[in-house]
């Protein structure tokens, strides 16, 4: 799938085998979605080229498997299989921050990468909603 300038994503060449469409749905549903569009079962197929029989079977085995869910009616989305992990933030002293996102520890943070991370994380925090 290719992206025209104004970041729509536009029509590609079918692939040849089931693991190729599921592939390439599964991509679609991510493009489509990642650039605001809605992934509808029509819109999907106007973008991989595939039968709308071809993308319905394949929605069907998505969703059993648990890999998208449908929003309402004809609407769907990834669901996100990533593992949950633990997130802490240890002050240390001279104003430094050790951040701990499950096993992984970054370095100890200077006051001013404090600053730039915590601007970056409210940004996040404003638009996606914190907390859900």
């Amino acid at each position: 799938m290719t992206t025209a300038s104004d970041d729509t994503p536009t029509e590609a060449s079918p692939p040849k085998s089931p693991g190729q469409n599921r592939e390439t749905i599964l991509k679609a549903i991510t493009d489509l979605t990642e650039h605001g569009h809605q992934a509808s079962r029509r819109r999907i197929t106007e973008v991989t080229g595939l039968r709308m029989t071809t993308v319905d079977d394949h929605i069907t085995r998505l969703r059993e498997d648990g890999l998208i869910r449908s929003l309402y009616a004809g609407l769907f989305e990834l669901v996100d299989t990533t593992p949950d992990r633990a997130v802490s933030v240890t002050a240390l002293p001279r104003g430094r921050f050790k951040v701990e996102v499950g096993d992984d520890v970054c370095e100890a943070l200077t006051p001013r990468e404090t600053l730039a991370l915590s601007k970056l994380l409210a940004g996040v925090a404003l638009a996606f909603g914190a907390g859900r």
